[in-house]
């Protein structure tokens, strides 16, 4: 009898008390979503940067992406779960399956880069102006009050001037075009009860884990290393970059500021700092990769050219980018000279070169019916 009762005291104070943690541990509450936010894009360089941090932030986060280089880019070990549907942002069945009972949409998604984009005038458009159209009445429709959309500073063209958010845009590309109107159509659709903020992100740097290298510094930079010599054309031109990284924590910003503050608004996002001409870079570059030949050749006459400023979003919101342009290059330099990367020149590390192979439009093309396809839940890393 004595035993016996040894026997359950020892189990109330050795393994009982385990077993009892283990049941309050299940009872407990769990931390409920901030809310579910659907990333246009999510694969992309910036939407799988954005990704993990959402989740970190204890928001419920569903991908919409026609995955063209694949899903690896969102794939993660980890606890935290998002939600993949691959299918085409053009698809109105697509966007509205995606969307339903979200809070919030972050549009990445669409045809990136001057020389992609160029490559068919009428696909860009298609694909970045009238899917944004219908996207904004998709949210509308299922009453989703938030849309933040991904513009570019590109939308200012050339100027000699510094440029805020009430500078006339004067894009000379097709993409910045595409960007400049659907920032139009999405603003002017502001109501109580729909509340779109474009935020113009200046030239994107660094790694994200859907690396890119037809970006200038990205490929700069992987010349530097890998050759020994970069090729820049003019160099008098301005630019402003910001790392990926602290581009996704705008987003973030922006969906945690009131609505009032950001309904309706467009900002620019880096930092003043951060305005470099083109020669200034490659002398960044040199100085991170010393020995580096730099060729000047002359630019082309319808160069983009502007230097902006990044006082609203300082004011408003209280961003300001943590990384520099300086660390982006020696992250770059480090991800090149690793196993990381591999050959930067790879056609998956090149919107351009993808979709002039043929093989991204295909893949379009079969996906631009009604169809999408939900994948298996995937888990997802924490914050970068």
């Amino acid at each position: 009898m004595e035993r016996a009762e040894s026997n359950r005291t020892n189990d109330h104070n050795g393994n009982g008390h385990s077993l009892l943690r283990e049941v309050v541990a299940d009872c407990k509450p769990r931390r409920r979503p901030r809310g579910h936010v659907v990333v246009i894009g999510g694969a992309g360089f910036v939407g799988s940067a954005l990704v993990p941090k959402l989740l970190a932030h204890d928001y419920r986060v569903t991908v919409l992406d026609a995955f063209l280089f694949g899903t690896e880019s969102v794939v993660r070990s980890g606890r935290r779960r998002v939600s993949l549907l691959k299918g085409d942002l053009r698809s109105v069945e697509a966007v509205v399956r995606g969307c339903r009972n979200a809070t919030a949409i972050v549009h990445l998604g669409g045809l990136v880069g001057d020389p992609a984009c160029a490559h068919d005038t009428d696909l860009t458009l298609e694909i970045n102006l009238k899917a944004s159209s219908m996207i904004a009445e998709v949210a509308r429709g299922l009453g989703v009050p938030r849309l933040v959309f991904a513009s570019t500073c590109a939308v200012y063209g050339a100027s000699d001037d510094q440029l805020d958010e009430d500078s006339p845009v004067a894009p000379v590309s097709v993409y910045a075009r595409s960007k400049a109107e659907s920032e139009e159509l999405l603003i002017a659709g502001t109501d109580d009860a729909f509340r779109p903020t474009a935020l113009r992100f200046g030239t994107f740097h660094g790694i994200s884990p859907r690396p890119r290298f037809d970006l200038v510094v990205n490929l700069l930079t992987a010349k530097a290393v890998r050759e020994r010599r970069l090729t820049i054309f003019g160099g008098s031109q301005w630019r402003p970059f910001i790392h990926v990284d602290d581009g996704a924590d705008a987003i973030i910003s922006c969906l945690e500021a009131p609505e009032e503050v950001v309904g309706g608004q467009v900002f620019n996002v880096g930092s003043d700092g951060q305005n470099y001409t083109l020669a200034q870079v490659a002398e960044l570059i040199q100085m991170v990769v010393p020995e580096t030949e730099v060729i000047y050749e002359k630019a082309n006459s319808d160069e983009a050219n502007y230097n902006v400023s990044f006082e609203k979003i300082r004011r408003e919101l209280g961003f300001v980018p943590r990384r520099s342009l300086v660390e982006g290059i020696c992250q770059i330099k480090a991800a090149v000279e690793s196993d990381e990367i591999g050959d930067y020149t790879e056609i998956r590390f090149n919107n351009h070169k993808h979709l002039a192979s043929g093989n991204a439009v295909e893949a379009l093309n079969r996906l631009a019916s009604p169809v999408s396809t939900v994948l298996p839940s995937t888990s997802a890393a924490g914050a970068s």
